[in-house]
C-alpha cells in the first residue's frame, strides 16, 4: 500500500515526540536525544503543523499530552520499535 509523502513526517520529529511523550518534558527528551530543550520543542511544533493537531499542551514550566497526542504518541512509537526491530533483524 502506497502512501502520499505529505502524511509521512520526518522521523526526526517523530522521534522528538515519542521522547517529549515518554519523558514528559522536552528539556528531558532534549537530554536524551542530544538536543536543546527549544530545538526540542519546535520539532514538536513542526510536527503539530505538519498533522494538523495539537499534541501537547503547554503550560508555565511543563507540558502534558494532548488527548489525540497520547494516541498518536502510541501509534507512533510502536511504529518506531517496528523500525527497529525490522532493522535489528536485518543485521542479525
Amino acid at each position: 500500500m502506497r502512501f502520499p509523502r505529505r502524511f509521512l513526517p520526518p522521523i526526526h520529529l517523530l522521534t522528538a515526540l515519542e521522547a517529549s511523550a515518554r519523558c514528559g518534558s522536552f528539556t528531558v527528551a532534549a537530554s536524551e536525544l542530544d538536543l536543546t530543550q527549544s530545538a526540542v520543542s519546535r520539532q514538536i511544533r513542526l510536527l503539530e503543523d505538519q498533522i494538523g493537531f495539537e499534541l501537547f499542551v503547554r503550560e508555565r514550566q511543563s507540558v502534558r499530552l494532548t488527548e489525540a497526542g497520547a494516541k498518536y504518541a502510541c501509534e507512533v512509537r510502536l511504529a518506531l520499535q517496528h523500525i527497529a526491530a525490522a532493522t535489528m533483524g536485518l543485521r542479525a
